[in-house]
């Protein structure tokens, strides 16, 4: 069935209220990953100072490795627990190396309005739009400077024009800038995002493969079952998570192929390693405040050989609202799981609140009906959005995090939850990851000390039953704040 013949039609609720809205924003990143074997962990570290960003490897004991790959965000092992595929963000100050990664005929764009706007800039003296400073110039945009991706009138190129500039006009800037150059410059870089292949060897990582480059940060990567092809999904706008792009590569091939557009962040394989499933949006572009009817999609993107065949027809397994943090994932027995809202309209705004998310059970092999894999008696001790999800290795059970350090483990064949911890009062915004069967590993929240906060919010720990042991006694706080991003508002 192709997806144009859904009987669901996309629909804008101008007034709906932000409260649901709110609730369906965010996600949680997985910033410690087992290896299939368990015997090792990738640890992501972001947002820290410089020279600590990126990919570390951890032993059972919570050993940690130096830094071994810098910029790296996004990580996925494959089989042979020896070989991942990773996303890291490439930051260079070099217009020959920006040349290289937006290709010739985009470089010459963005070089052909930065020399318009240094027009402008020369005959009236004006500070060149910065987007690191918000403020507005003569490349006409406003912006907060969220991740670069209105720059230069709104060509998504970002840092490009500055590193442009700066590598032709160098002279002229520093007339500009005076004293304050040398520290405007360090700041004026092109960040280009990379999917690549790589390998661990005497415990460093050797990089090998280029599957993708692109402008848009990658936000999540699925390896097909047999390790033969990798899924990712981008952002589709650089600096908006409000819908991605979903594509495909071979593993240790290069020039990954699109599959969708309008996706959630999520997508899996199916059992048989040909078919992608997905949540597609039904309609165009959306905006805040826009609520759209979206579809459970099949496709099938392999053929019998294995190789990358994208099938021209689609099959729509249900309908849904649509939101940017809808998981899937599919089974070995054939059932697809997903989170979302189940609600009637019409529907009052003082109800809203009271709405959350349900797990979802689709056996489209088996069944006609959808299955609440959530009992209503057991809610409570789940959160309020189940954007971060995940089956045991053994399929029997679901780990489930929350925004607020919440972690929950729901039992397939009783439908009873374990309340790991419950919300705090500061978020953790690191996701718990299952090591094997019954283990697993989370961020747990330390306590307040006479109504004093600790200096160490949580400490990483691995819990099999009631047992636990802490992983990150001997890391850094500055290391662990990276592990376990999040705030202090509740």
């Amino acid at each position: 069935m192709k997806t144009d013949s859904m009987k669901l039609r996309p629909t804008k609720f101008v007034a709906w209220p932000l409260a649901l809205l709110l609730m369906l924003t965010g996600c949680l990143e997985k910033h410690l990953v087992w290896s299939p074997d368990g015997q090792r962990a990738a640890v992501i570290a972001k947002g820290g100072s410089d020279g600590t960003d990126g990919l570390y490897l951890c032993a059972v004991d919570g050993k940690l490795t130096a830094r071994l790959v810098a910029g790296v965000y996004r990580v996925a092992w494959l089989g042979d627990s020896q070989q991942l595929v990773v996303a890291r963000e490439q930051k260079t100050s070099d217009w020959t190396e920006v040349t290289r990664m937006l290709g010739a005929e985009k470089a010459a764009e963005v070089a052909a309005k930065a020399e318009v706007a240094w027009e402008k800039t020369a005959a009236n003296r004006q500070e060149p739009w910065r987007l690191d400073q918000g403020g507005s110039g003569p490349f006409g945009t406003k912006s907060n400077g969220a991740q670069r991706a209105q720059a230069a009138g709104g060509d998504g190129y970002g840092g490009a024009t500055m590193v442009y500039l700066w590598a032709h006009h160098a002279d002229g800037l520093r007339a500009l800038y005076g004293e304050k150059s040398e520290g405007i410059r360090a700041k004026d870089v092109f960040s280009g995002h990379e999917l690549l292949m790589a390998r661990i060897v005497d415990d460093k990582i050797q990089l090998g493969t280029m599957l993708h480059e692109g402008l848009a940060a990658i936000q999540d990567i699925r390896i097909a079952p047999g390790d033969r092809a990798v899924a990712f999904t981008e952002e589709a706008t650089p600096g908006s998570d409000q819908e991605s792009r979903l594509r495909l590569a071979r593993i240790n091939g290069t020039g990954a192929v699109l599959v969708a557009e309008r996706t959630s962040l999520f997508a899996d394989w199916t059992s048989d390693g040909r078919s992608l499933v997905y949540v597609q949006a039904l309609g165009g572009g959306a905006k805040k405040d826009d609520m759209r009817l979206a579809s459970l999609v099949r496709r099938e993107v392999l053929g019998e050989d294995r190789q990358i065949q994208v099938a021209e027809n689609t099959e729509d397994l249900a309908g849904l609202m649509f939101s940017n943090t809808t998981r899937v994932r599919c089974l070995r027995d054939g059932r697809i799981l997903f989170n979302a809202v189940e609600f009637n309209l019409p529907v009052a705004s003082k109800d809203v609140d009271a709405e959350r998310e349900k797990l979802f059970a689709l056996d489209a092999a088996r069944q006609a009906t959808l299955v609440r894999m959530t009992p209503r008696d057991h809610e409570k001790h789940l959160p309020k959005v189940l954007a971060f999800f995940e089956a045991s290795p053994d399929e029997k059970q679901v780990l489930v995090g929350g925004y607020k350090g919440e972690v929950s483990v729901l039992t397939f064949a009783t439908g009873e939850v374990q309340q790991v911890q419950e919300a705090g009062e500061y978020n953790l915004m690191a996701a718990p990851v299952w090591r094997k069967d019954g283990e697993i590993t989370y961020a747990r929240r330390n306590p307040t000390a006479d109504g004093k906060r600790p200096e160490r919010k949580a400490e990483i720990v691995l819990r099999q039953g009631e047992e636990e042991k802490v992983l990150s006694l001997s890391w850094s706080g500055e290391m662990l704040e990276q592990v376990f991003p999040g705030s202090d508002k509740k």
